[in-house]
């Protein structure tokens, strides 16, 4: 038999008492043999019409008693339909996101926190020499690669001699090696591979002995982080218990009472200038956050020093050469042939004085004889 859809005031009264009991839809429509949708018409129109409910129930004298148990019903019996439809397939997610965006921006404000420490103090380091003077020598740009134009023999030579020479230190401004495995073309027409690359710079790196005060990576270097997502000179520096720090180091170096800072960069992506290799020095002590008494910046393969006065003080900027003589790269864009000069730095006790050369022969010659 169809269900009545004309309604008495008896199934009036019952509907407002199967909907006070808690009855869904379904069953109320049952109970008074009606569809769904007529219930929850009725229900609609009583909500519109503001009707007062049956006396026949208790319903504690307020008509919105009925009103927000009908919406009540209303909303359980869209989330069964919708419950449904979710399974109407029979298929069933075992997974469900439970992503809380509030709980996960509070993990991320914490932990920016720590980020932003982190990137004030890494590659932060400090060293002191009691007594002096000392020589820092600066080395960039070795490109250590079998089978190419790269002075080996002087690498060694200038390596040995910083070892030997008491007093004498050095710092690594990035490239050790060429590590092409970013450019699949030159990797291809490479006479050594990367791993054997790596290997002859780890071996490099024992020459000097204990003369090395730090390192960081240049831009060569730093192609098996952003290719394979392993920063693998780190994990040199670590073996060799050297201080390391990816792309720059600020340093202060204390002897005998007196603080030097320097600042060592393999590169920097703006004011380079090809007719004054210094002037990306100068302008990074004028741009950036702090000053700094001696600034060294590589990757350009061009060496050049130059003393300025900044505040009444004398400070150095230097570019080192490079060991990797030339290149097909750099033959194909006209670049001149490469010298590795090493600059280095005389800093003293007691008072604020440096001395630079542009290589590191004609400092050692000067240290023998002072």
């Amino acid at each position: 038999m169809a269900p009545r859809t004309n309604w008495t005031h008896q199934e009036e009264s019952l509907l407002v008492t199967l909907l006070a009991e808690g009855h869904d839809l379904m069953e109320i429509a049952q109970r008074l043999n009606k569809s769904s949708d007529a219930i929850r018409s009725k229900i609609q129109r009583r909500k519109r019409a503001g009707a007062p409910p049956s006396a026949d129930v208790d319903h504690h004298g307020s008509p919105y008693d009925f009103e927000n148990t009908a919406l009540k019903h209303e909303i359980k019996d869209l989330e069964a339909k919708l419950e449904g439809f979710k399974s109407a397939s029979g298929a069933m997610p075992e997974w469900e996101d439970d992503w809380d965006p509030a709980e996960e921006w509070g993990r991320a404000e914490k932990r920016g926190v720590k980020e932003i420490e982190k990137a004030k103090t890494r590659g932060r380091f400090t060293v002191d020499f009691p007594d002096g003077p000392i020589a820092v020598a600066c080395i960039s740009d070795q490109h250590i690669a079998p089978g190419t134009a790269c002075d080996f023999q002087r690498m060694r030579e200038d390596a040995e001699l910083i070892r030997n020479t008491p007093g004498f230190y050095a710092v690594l401004v990035g490239d050790g090696v060429d590590n092409h495995i970013k450019h699949r073309s030159a990797m291809i027409s490479a006479q050594s591979k990367p791993d054997d690359q790596w290997r002859l710079f780890d071996y490099y790196l024992q020459v000097f002995g204990d003369k090395i005060l730090c390192m960081i990576s240049g831009n060569h270097d730093a192609w098996t982080a952003q290719i394979g997502g392993l920063d693998y000179l780190s994990k040199i520096a670590e073996q060799r218990k050297l201080c390391y720090a990816p792309a720059e180091a600020r340093m202060t170096v204390t002897v005998g009472g007196q603080a030097y800072s320097l600042l060592i960069r393999h590169q920097v992506g703006r004011f380079n200038s090809s007719l004054n290799q210094t002037h990306v020095v100068k302008r990074f002590w004028e741009m950036n956050d702090e000053p700094f008494d001696i600034g060294v910046i590589g990757h350009h393969h061009c060496a050049a020093l130059e003393m300025f006065i900044k505040h009444g003080k004398k400070c150095f900027a230097a570019r080192p050469g490079s060991y990797q003589i030339t290149s097909p790269y750099a033959h194909q864009y006209g670049f001149p042939n490469s010298i590795p000069t090493c600059p280095t730095f005389f800093m003293f006790p007691g008072e604020r004085r440096i001395v630079g050369f542009d290589d590191v022969r004609d400092a050692i010659w000067a240290w023998e004889r002072k």
